[in-house]
């Protein structure tokens, strides 16, 4: 009875140790930022250089940028080619608490699936018509 009961306990406690790790892990997995809040995170780090981006492309005032953070999304930019052209941060924003005066930028992502800030370009070109 004793081998019987020492099998069935060696047995119990490798099952639960086996669960305690999985757990442990699974809790690790669920606390690490996804690569779209990277992303954000990265953007937000260097909304000064997007602000000046914007502020030297027009020839009016820009006295304040807003950005839609919940708006990020990362796109795929094509070329006629199934795989396409390569993936692109895409963000929506507007200009001098405007909505009216909105654009998008579209930032080429890295290597390491982060924008890439050296060759931001517009998506939606920001103008200052109806103004």
């Amino acid at each position: 009875m004793n081998k019987k009961r020492a099998v069935k306990l060696s047995i119990l406690t490798g099952i639960i140790l086996i669960l305690a790790i999985i757990g442990v892990l699974g809790v690790k997995k669920m606390t690490e930022p996804t690569e779209k809040e990277k992303q954000i995170t990265f953007l937000k780090k260097h909304e000064n250089e997007m602000n000046e981006y914007i502020e030297n492309s027009v020839e009016f005032q820009i006295s304040k940028v807003t950005y839609n953070w919940d708006s990020v999304i990362e796109n795929t930019i094509g070329n006629g080619l199934p795989k396409g052209a390569g993936k692109v941060i895409q963000i929506f924003g507007f200009v001098n608490n405007k909505e009216n005066l909105d654009f998008r930028l579209d930032i080429p992502i890295d290597n390491s699936n982060l924008p890439d800030l050296n060759t931001i370009k517009y998506g939606q070109q920001l103008t200052d018509e109806g103004e």
